[in-house]
């Protein structure tokens, strides 16, 4: 079943109805936590909205997985107010019919145990091995989301993983990031920071992605994708769910996508199935003032400047998803060399092509 990203747009769960969607999943500004992407660029989301698109998810047979999943509680473990007001948030979560809840840390888990909220663990706490993997079983997950920057071409790693919980076992399919990437950690808790009131609007590690996949054409193969054709590999060694991202997307763009693995067939630019593509409905205005404040005035004016370049997702290839059949190793990704193993440059020189220019 697939997980699905939600840009809160009230049609959106209509146009899902009768693919292999099981729930939606965003997250509530109102909530005391945050959550796992840039409050920049994700809608913005009060009680009310919530309330109106969990009842939409609803009639079209579809649960709401509401997000709390920062890595980072600043500290704030132990605080007696905190927990007070996340288990008000549970309650009222509870009350607007969500079905789920996504976390990356032990001690929202144990919180959420007290509920029946179907509990699942954010791609953020990095499960890759078999004992974290019932660890996080242990405290009562129900799902746990598997770190695709490390596994995502590994089956049989995922496949030994999966023979070991009774917990479901769910990756994403669609982020696009570089495979065991360096500054995922730090990332995750950026990402955390971000998704809170006054954060810094600007996001150096994607830019630092970007910047990898234009030096070299090879890291757009290097990345955690998998393709829609591969998808019953995985359920084959056990996979349970799907994630399909992002939040920030159009609703034409996730719909497209769900389509794509619900067929299990993509015939154009691979590329267009990752990220955000178009934009959500419900945006939010330039944060100036958080901008003016973290960055200063002249870099603030720069990101100003640069914003539509950097928001850009486009690049100047394209990667043709059916010249990417082989993409799959039997024994795995070696995860030890890429440049002594060779096999993704090999697949990128069929694969990868210059994008055609647009004729005015």
């Amino acid at each position: 079943m697939f997980s699905v990203a939600s840009n809160f747009d009230d049609t959106l769960p209509g146009q899902l109805a009768g693919l292999e969607v099981d729930e939606l999943f965003g997250a509530c500004d109102e909530s005391p936590l945050g959550h796992g992407r840039p409050r920049a660029v994700t809608p913005p989301v009060s009680w009310r909205d919530l309330a109106r698109h969990v009842r939409r998810c609803r009639d079209a047979g579809l649960g709401f997985n509401l997000l709390q999943n920062p890595v980072c509680l600043e500290a704030r473990e132990e605080s007696r107010r905190l927990e007070r007001d996340l288990r008000r948030t549970l309650a009222r979560a509870l009350d607007l019919g969500v079905t789920a809840t996504t976390v990356a840390h032990p001690w929202l888990v144990q919180l959420a145990r007290d509920t029946p909220l179907r509990i699942r663990v954010s791609v953020f706490v990095g499960v890759t091995t078999v004992e974290q993997a019932r660890y996080w079983e242990a405290l009562g997950a129900d799902v746990l989301a598997l770190d695709t920057h490390v596994v995502s071409r590994d089956l049989p790693r995922i496949g030994r993983i999966c023979q070991a919980v009774r917990a479901a076992v769910e990756v994403p399919v669609n982020i696009g990031c570089l495979l065991r990437c360096p500054l995922a950690r730090p990332h995750a808790a950026r990402l955390s920071h971000s998704s809170r009131p006054g954060a810094q609007p600007a996001d150096s590690c994607v830019r630092w992605c970007r910047e990898q996949k234009l030096l070299d054409p090879v890291n757009l193969i290097r990345a955690d994708f998998i393709r829609p054709e591969d998808l019953d590999r995985y359920r084959a060694a056990g996979v349970a769910h799907f994630k399909i991202v992002d939040r920030s997307c159009s609703s034409q763009a996730l719909v497209e996508r769900v389509r794509a693995y619900h067929t299990r067939r993509w015939d154009g630019d691979l590329l267009e199935l990752l990220g955000p593509r178009g934009a959500a409905p419900r945006t939010r205005r330039l944060p100036v003032l958080d901008a003016l404040r973290h960055l200063g005035l002249r870099r603030a004016l720069a990101l100003v400047r640069d914003a539509p370049r950097l928001i850009d997702p486009s690049l100047p290839w394209i990667v043709d998803n059916n010249a990417l059949g082989d993409l799959l190793l039997p024994d795995g990704c070696r995860g030890t060399d890429c440049d002594g193993c060779g096999h993704c440059a090999r697949v990128a020189t069929r694969a990868v092509r210059p994008r055609p220019v647009a004729v005015a």
